[in-house]
């Protein structure tokens, strides 16, 4: 099955609507709820959109991987000339403009845009839903772009060794998602993830950034990170 980041979000919603607890129709919805389940989101949006307009380059393409319903795309301070590119395989009725969308799977995108000027690719909570032969061969792509130039914008949740600073960090989470939803939401929510979300420790995580590029750490809350990673022959102060 083809996973992206926010396929199991989808999910749940889909279940919920059932039962008129959510209505997600609304792409304000769903980007609300993503929202308010991570803690301090907006400002991983704020530090990933300064980059991406920093480094994005005219008649260069930016991609986003497993975009959802569009809104970081939509929302990014637009160089001329530059082509905005959406890739999921989850369908929005209402996805946002701004930006041009393909019907993809992560993989076969980045294998169609192999030979593209591509500057920027952001994956955010993506490679996290995916299996590991497939994480795999998608982070083996993704070297390439590096290698060609393009930096990649990538969050992960992450589990981190310390057993005790893991089960401290997840019950803060878990007061922080309280102010918002209720316990069941919680639960419900945290069950049906734990069988599609493959989160790597802090450790592993690095290791395998690290034989992608230059990999600088620039936001992280509670056990979320968010990395900048680059060629660091091409990108010299």
């Amino acid at each position: 099955m083809l996973w992206n980041g926010w396929e199991q979000e989808l999910k749940m919603y889909t279940k919920n609507m059932k039962s008129n607890k959510f209505d997600f129709s609304n792409v304000d919805d769903f980007d609300n709820h993503i929202k308010l389940s991570i803690p301090n989101f907006e400002t991983l949006d704020n530090i990933f959109s300064a980059i991406t307009k920093e480094f994005a380059q005219p008649e260069s393409y930016v991609l986003d991987l497993g975009c959802s319903t569009g809104r970081y795309l939509n929302n990014l301070d637009k160089i001329e000339d530059t082509n905005y590119v959406g890739f999921d395989i989850v369908n929005f009725k209402n996805r946002r403009k701004g930006f041009d969308y393909e019907n993809l799977d992560i993989e076969e995108a980045l294998i169609k845009y192999e030979n593209e000027n591509v500057s920027t690719i952001v994956c955010m909570f993506m490679l996290q839903f995916l299996g590991f032969a497939k994480r795999k061969r998608v982070v083996s792509l993704l070297k390439k772009y590096i290698d060609k130039g393009a930096i990649i914008l990538l969050s992960e949740k992450v589990y981190l060794e310390d057993t005790r600073l893991q089960t401290l960090l997840h019950r803060l989470h878990i007061q922080e998602k309280r102010k918002n939803f209720n316990d069941k939401d919680i639960l419900d929510k945290d069950n049906q993830l734990s069988v599609s979300m493959f989160c790597k420790t802090q450790n592993e995580l690095d290791k395998e950034l690290s034989k992608i590029g230059d990999t600088t750490k620039v936001w992280q809350s509670y056990n979320f990170m968010g990395y900048c990673i680059k060629n660091h022959w091409l990108y010299k102060d």
